[in-house]
């Protein structure tokens, strides 16, 4: 599928608009605005119930969730959002006062507060700072101790755009016998991640930026390790392995990341979902990840051409689809920009660009020219 073709899928681009707003929220394409439509037409006018065809969407939303970040579908579940998703392991592990948990500095607070709760228990946490807006390894290294049960981080952070190497940082967490948690909202859409060969202990992501999915719905990887160590603290009807079996309350849990599954699914959500992971195989993973890399490249270079102060790392290997710089003025210059029919985010002194794989360098060059001209 060729640029222009992927562009024909996104109505919103119809209107002449400039959208360069991924890391906030995506736009929805036909393939999700389609399977909304005939879940809708099915529930308003249709045979109502749609059960089974609503769990075969699931399961098939599933296989292609997993598919996209290199696991087994039965590591993984559906959840709410990011914060929930962290929240499974956060709030289900066996902490013992003492237990220490690591995490980055400023970062995006879905990542911060459903640890920090764990403080109620005697849990102690580490906080290791960024180095503008990178996070360097040995710094992380230093501050493990014998007592560090658990490292959570972002795997792109929100503001810098820094993509962390989780390689490396698997192999730290591995010499100290720690969990490796990852917050992959800013990445998964925008970069390949392969759980086959950078195994991580638990994963969130919801999927309504990058993956250009709906609000409301995220994914979970929970891998068996980190699922030995969860003693989950909230259980549903469908969490056990015979669900339809009513009065069995002696059932056992599912003995896969299903189990953390509670309840009615967000169905007409994972149906939209469902869509956007299509377009993805259609196009290809691979060839998604590296438009979206052309186009975070082709706005790093453009920006610091334009002497614009980017605190987005200039290697590639080290970015995903955020780019960032320092503007004095910047919420005054996101709704210039608004006026202008372009939509990128205002973020702490900072205007962040997050371009996706439709986006074109036209486009960029357009919108950095729009920033050089506000002064």
């Amino acid at each position: 599928m060729t640029v222009d073709e992927i562009r024909k899928q996104f109505p919103y681009l119809e209107s002449g608009k400039i959208y360069l707003n991924h890391a906030a929220t995506g736009p929805w394409s036909r393939y999700v605005e389609n399977n909304v439509q005939r879940f809708m037409e099915g529930r308003a006018r249709g045979p109502i119930d749609m059960f089974p065809d609503t769990i075969r969407m699931i399961g098939e939303a599933r296989s292609m969730a997993a598919n996209m970040i290199g696991a087994d579908a039965s590591r993984i579940a559906f959840v709410q959002n990011t914060s929930e998703g962290l929240n499974v392991l956060a709030s289900g592990m066996d902490w013992k006062a003492g237990d220490r948990i690591l995490l980055l500095d400023r970062e995006f607070p879905s990542n911060v507060y459903p640890f920090l709760n764990a403080r109620r228990l005697g849990v102690e946490i580490d906080f290791v700072p960024q180095r503008d807006g990178g996070v360097a390894l040995e710094d992380i290294a230093r501050a493990m101790t014998p007592k560090t049960r658990l490292v959570a981080v972002s795997w792109v952070q929100f503001l810098s755009g820094f993509r962390i190497d989780l390689g490396q940082l698997r192999e730290i967490c591995d010499r100290f016998g720690a969990l490796l948690s990852v917050d992959a909202i800013q990445g998964i859409g925008a970069a390949r991640l392969d759980l086959r060969e950078t195994p991580v202990d638990f994963l969130s992501s919801g999927v309504q930026k990058w993956q250009l999915g709906p609000q409301g719905v995220a994914i979970i990887y929970v891998s068996e390790r980190a699922q030995e160590q969860i003693r989950q603290a909230h259980l549903g009807w469908i969490s056990v392995q015979n669900a339809w079996n009513f009065f069995d309350y002696d059932n056992p849990l599912q003995g896969d990341a299903r189990r953390y599954e509670n309840g009615t699914y967000n169905s007409v959500g994972i149906t939209g979902y469902h869509g956007a992971l299509r377009l993805f195989e259609d196009i290809g993973h691979d060839e998604v990840a590296r438009l979206v890399q052309a186009n975070a490249a082709h706005a790093y270079s453009r920006a610091r051409e334009y002497g614009f102060d980017v605190i987005t790392p200039g290697d590639s290997a080290a970015r995903a689809g955020i780019v960032t710089f320092r503007h004095d003025r910047a919420d005054e210059l996101q709704q210039y920009l608004v006026q202008r029919d372009i939509t990128v985010s205002a973020r702490v002194g900072h205007v962040r660009l997050s371009p996706h794989c439709y986006n074109t360098a036209d486009e960029i060059d357009t919108v950095l020219g729009e920033i050089r001209n506000f002064g």
